[in-house]
């Protein structure tokens, strides 16, 4: 079968998890008027992300303003109010709509594993992995050391929200009913599919 570049795939998200604790630490700067030209002070100034190093700052500030464009309006306004678990959900959704690699692995090993059995390992998600890079010349030109950034950076993500235990998939515990709405209001119910709450 003939390969294609198709470009749908990036590796970016190698360059931090969920990063909550950076989110959190940019509310100000989130909720102001000046985000794009306060983010990109924050590259230089480092006052309020935290993040040691300036190469570090460079890797992670553009992923930032990426999932940052991607939410849908007035969700930071949501974002601010739920408790910490919450929060790492609502960054979790960021992740699947930013990185079409993280939703792909997530849609095809994760949803399916729940449903036959619910583990989940390295090898499941490398299967996958190879199975994209056997038709996309884009990530068959990855490194090895990509790749299983990719695939451990997935796994540890699931297990800082809740939906794994190294182990095994899971339903969210204590989780409200009013987060899961605002998925629902804002006509994102697949997501509540992809946290194992629909079916």
């Amino acid at each position: 079968m003939m390969k294609v570049e198709s470009k749908t795939y990036d590796a970016n998200f190698t360059a931090g998890g969920l990063l909550l604790n950076e989110f959190k630490a940019l509310e100000s700067i989130i909720l102001g008027t000046e985000f794009e030209s306060r983010l990109q002070e924050e590259v230089e100034s480092n006052s309020v992300i935290g993040i040691a190093t300036m190469s570090a700052r460079k890797r992670i500030i553009p992923q930032i303003k990426r999932r940052h464009s991607i939410a849908p309006i007035g969700f930071w306004d949501h974002f601010f109010q739920w408790n910490q678990q919450e929060m790492k959900f609502g960054l979790l959704y960021l992740c699947f709509k930013t990185y079409a690699i993280v939703l792909d692995i997530h849609i095809e090993v994760a949803l399916k594993k729940f449903k036959t059995g619910n583990t989940l390992n390295a090898y499941d998600v490398q299967m996958r992995l190879d199975e994209i890079a056997s038709k996309d010349d884009h990530v068959s030109k990855w490194s090895v050391s990509t790749m299983v950034k990719i695939n451990a950076q997935y796994r540890r993500v699931l297990k800082d929200v809740g939906l794994y235990d190294g182990t095994h998939l899971m339903r969210p515990l204590k989780i409200s009913s009013t987060f899961w709405q605002y998925f629902e209001d804002i006509n994102e119910s697949w997501f509540l599919t992809a946290c194992f709450i629909k079916n």
